[in-house]
């Protein structure tokens, strides 16, 4: 038999359980959103141009550095030319128009510039750029 409720009852919406919600999201987002990128950059004294671009940062970018000893690294790790053009030989059967980024020292020795360059071409990888410092961009 279902009772009818009475007029001094109220519903009332539970707000401990709601609140609760709302923390374990705020929770689930800010550790999300606050996930540390990993860095693919090396230290280099990058040159100075007056006419670069800002480009927005990309994380599928690949990154390619030299230092000024002429050390190879790829995404932030030491390598050599022989394990770069494996890895462009993958970069260019898996994804052609692969955004690559060339960070290089100022006083890099202009040869391994070149050699790296020359692997890029070899494998018909074309969307290259080359990382330089801008006062407007880089304060």
């Amino acid at each position: 038999m279902r009772m009818a409720p009475e007029e001094n009852d109220k519903i009332e919406l539970g707000m401990a359980s709601l609140i609760d919600c709302v923390f374990l999201l705020l929770i689930f987002f800010l550790v999300t959103t606050m996930l540390k990128k990993d860095r693919k950059e090396i230290e280099v004294s990058l040159p100075v141009s007056a006419s670069s671009l800002e480009m927005a940062p990309d994380d599928t970018m690949l990154v390619i550095g030299i230092d000024r000893e002429g050390n190879l690294f790829y995404e932030g790790k030491p390598t050599t030319v022989h394990l770069l053009h494996e890895v462009l030989r993958a970069v260019e059967l898996e994804t052609p128009d692969k955004r690559i980024r060339l960070d290089t020292d100022e006083e890099t020795p202009f040869h391994r510039v070149v050699e790296v360059l020359d692997a890029l071409q070899f494998r018909n990888l074309r969307n290259v750029g080359v990382r330089t410092y801008h006062e407007k961009y880089d304060r």
